[in-house]
């Protein structure tokens, strides 16, 4: 279990080094690895213990899997007639000017690439399962966050310094993009990133004070370590500050979200919010203020109010919906990029959108409507069950467990808000983190904890 956990601490660690590993090569190692943190798993830990989510979830799961799985295979021309005619009457058309026969052919316009992103997908699956395993212990999930906190407080001070000099750009690209990004060269992306990661940050960050007497301010100063504490809430200032310099709408707005159910959780579970709570807010605040006045927040302000820049989207997603149309079974794994140009009609520019910009409708439009509504109504039910869960916990009984639930809550809300305007879902490291906040929420809300190391 040891080199599992270690394969876990190099994935989240190094993943969005590399561009969030956008470049095929670079997610298909990734894939490797988790595969890898799987199957080096003593067989015993494998199949022991810890929640299975209901046989609903693993159904809906499976259904999704399938579908996208069977998008690959060859079908007889009798099967498309069915799923896809328009598929294939493109089939037969390109078949008479070419001369050759057409009998078995595929759903998805790209199989090969449908295929590899379909393993990358089922890598997650693996992903989940060998986190759960590797982080129920709250040791390893400590030093899990500390990995995070560090990596998320590095991307997002590399960020600003690209808020404030423009010509930096990311790694060995060089361009002016005049906003925060880390290294992520797409600004919404990096805005995803931070969103998922800093409630959980806040959330293990509150948890430092000794909760289990009165709450007040004086429980929270009453931990052995408030530098470390402090130093902790310096870092998350930072993330919230490079989340505004990445001028993505949806991003900022997402955070907020997140921040608002992260208070009503913790609401929920101490009955009333604690003045502690209201301090670390307070700081974080007036830091952001301060030097957000410092930098400059005109950009920002921009691009609130900019709204032409997203009638495109709405273009976008208008055509889309008759690929769906016409399409009802999917179009395949990520491929996005090869069927829209033959719908696109509203869309008049220079390259040719490779996503739909709304991770729900790429989604529908590769899926169909059954792996739709299998992963998408798989997901909320996951969310809704672990919300009630919440309702059921004490602040008081186990502080870390009850903050570190919450704010893997708080961030798989915001990045599914983020979603409807964007494709931070496409991008592997994003992906990557998504499926660790579901592992977390598992391990801190669904698993048994009397037979789990509290050290």
């Amino acid at each position: 279990m040891i080199a599992s956990r270690y394969i876990v601490y190099f994935i989240v660690g190094t993943i969005p080094i590399l561009f969030a590993a956008v470049q095929p090569w670079i997610w298909s190692f990734y894939a490797a690895c988790i595969f890898a943190s799987f199957f080096v798993l003593p067989l015993q830990h494998r199949d022991s213990g810890g929640w299975i989510p209901g046989k609903l979830f693993i159904i809906l799961i499976g259904i999704f899997l399938g579908i996208a799985f069977i998008q690959c295979l060859p079908l007889p021309s009798s099967a498309l007639s069915f799923l896809s005619p328009f598929r294939l009457k493109i089939l037969s058309q390109a078949s008479t000017m070419l001369e050759s026969p057409n009998e078995w052919n595929t759903l998805s316009y790209a199989s090969r690439t449908s295929f590899a992103w379909w393993i990358f997908l089922l890598s997650l699956v693996f992903f989940f399962f060998s986190f759960t395993k590797c982080f129920a212990s709250y040791r390893n999930l400590k030093l899990l966050i500390y990995i995070l906190l560090i990596v998320a407080t590095l991307e997002a001070l590399y960020g600003l310094l690209q808020a404030l000099i423009p010509t930096m750009g990311v790694l060995w690209v060089e361009k002016t993009f005049g906003s925060a990004r880390g290294t992520y060269i797409n600004r919404n992306h990096f805005a995803g990133f931070i969103e998922m990661i800093l409630p959980l940050g806040l959330g293990y960050t509150l948890s430092l004070g000794n909760w289990k007497e009165k709450i007040s301010l004086k429980t929270l100063m009453s931990t052995d370590r408030p530098n470390f504490q402090f130093f902790i809430t310096i870092g998350l200032a930072v993330m919230v500050l490079a989340l505004v310099f990445s001028k993505s709408r949806a991003g900022i707005t997402g955070g907020v979200l997140g921040f608002l159910l992260f208070a009503i959780l913790l609401h929920t579970g101490s009955k009333g919010l604690p003045r502690s709570y209201w301090v670390i807010t307070g700081i974080i605040i007036g830091m952001v203020t301060f030097y957000s006045f410092r930098i400059g927040v005109d950009p920002v302000l921009e691009r609130f109010l900019k709204i032409n820049e997203q009638m495109g989207r709405y273009d976008i997603w208008r055509d889309s919906m008759v690929i769906v149309k016409e399409h009802p079974f999917g179009t395949g794994l990520a491929t996005f990029k090869q069927v829209f140009p033959v719908f696109n009609v509203s869309t008049v520019a220079e390259t040719t959108p490779y996503y739909a910009h709304n991770d729900y409708l790429q989604l529908l439009v590769e899926t169909g409507w059954i792996g739709f509504l299998a992963l998408v109504s798989g997901f909320y039910i996951f969310l809704l069950r672990s919300f009630r869960k919440v309702k059921q916990m004490r602040l008081q009984d186990d502080p870390l467990r009850f903050f570190l639930a919450i704010g893997a809550l708080s961030g798989l809300v915001s990045i599914p808000f983020h979603s409807f305007f964007d494709f931070n879902l496409q991008i592997p490291a994003n992906c990557v983190y998504f499926v660790m906040l579901l592992g977390i929420v598992d391990v801190t809300l669904w698993q048994d904890r009397s037979l789990i190391d509290r050290k």
